[in-house]
């Protein structure tokens, strides 16, 4: 099927997604060992996100400034396909472009990083923790009110860099990239999903191409590891019934359970963490969607009609006066 035609891999250009794409490129490789390796041909492209590495995500358009112009590049067929961290991709797309295929999911756990404290719970009070994530920032301010919760972006490399130079006393990342670039050694402490959960599609490479680019879809789908497809249906439809944007405090995580049924459990949150609501749900696995949309549900009866209106709007005054 890929004689002797090249395939362009569109990526950012950050360390992280590099080594992600790589990883995406062997794996097709091990599926089809019969191609050369020049014609898997990877293409990075500059994001807004990459662009803007300082200014709030959410004042700017939140997470799809990290897709944006990777999925252009797949309308104007100047890549092929494009390779993504799932947990950046707005939930809504055009249908012009498809998610063909998830690799098998990695660490999908918060990690906390500090060089004065081996646990976040011995971070004496006052202390600064770095993250640019709205839903950590709001789990954290439930954990302990008595930190300083901060914006802090850029690559994991900057952020390791800041925290070293003490411009922060800890920060928190996500294990699979951690790991994924060999800073497992730097990592204090993982948190349990019961007391962090997670961000949607945490952990998860996804590889997304044109609808009706047939013979790259059927590529796509040899490297498709069926549970990470099924886990990502069911955190992705709960995040679009909550309308989840990156400005959004909301925690999604499921797993496959021993019994072969698929386990969700979700938090949507005030920005301030005052408020918690939790649900989740077990089932089988082909109803992974409407899992994901009945604990979604039951969340919003929870939490109210108006909750994540006001929370979003929230997220660009609160999130912007901690700065």
């Amino acid at each position: 099927m890929l004689k002797n035609r090249k395939i362009i891999i569109g990526t950012r250009g950050s360390r992280l997604s590099l080594a992600q794409t790589e990883h995406f490129r062997d794996e097709l490789l091990l599926a089809y060992p019969n191609i050369e390796i020049d014609q898997l041909v990877i293409k990075i492209i500059k994001t807004s996100g990459d662009k803007f590495k300082t200014e709030n995500l959410g004042m700017l358009g939140g997470k799809g400034l990290f897709t944006k112009e990777l999925e252009e590049s797949l309308l104007d067929k100047s890549i092929d396909i494009a390779v993504h961290s799932l947990k950046d991709i707005p939930t809504f797309s055009t249908d012009k472009l498809t998610l063909a295929c998830f690799l098998k999911r990695t660490d999908e756990r918060d990690a906390f990083l500090s060089p004065v404290a081996n646990s976040f719970d011995s971070l004496k009070s006052g202390s600064t923790v770095g993250t640019s994530s709205v839903r950590r920032f709001a789990q954290l301010k439930r954990l302990r009110k008595d930190l300083k919760i901060v914006p802090l972006r850029g690559n994991i490399d900057t952020r390791i860099n800041k925290l070293k130079e003490g411009i922060v006393d800890s920060i928190v990342l996500a294990a699979s990239g951690l790991k994924r670039l060999g800073f497992h050694t730097e990592i204090k402490q993982y948190f349990d999903k019961d007391i962090i959960i997670p961000s949607a599609g945490q952990g998860i490479v996804a590889g997304q191409c044109r609808t009706d680019d047939h013979q790259v879809r059927e590529i796509l789908n040899v490297v498709n590891d069926r549970d990470t497809s099924i886990i990502a249906t069911a955190e992705r439809s709960l995040l679009g019934v909550l309308n989840g944007a990156c400005d959004t405090p909301v925690g999604s995580n499921a797993v496959i359970t021993n019994d072969g049924e698929i386990f969700l459990q979700a938090e949507l949150l005030s920005l301030d963490g005052t408020k918690s609501f939790r649900a989740h749900k077990t089932g089988i696995l082909e109803k992974a969607k409407e899992i994901g949309m009945d604990v979604a549900e039951e969340i919003l009866s929870k939490a109210g009609d108006n909750f994540i209106i006001s929370e979003t709007k929230l997220a660009y005054t609160i999130h912007k006066k901690s700065e």
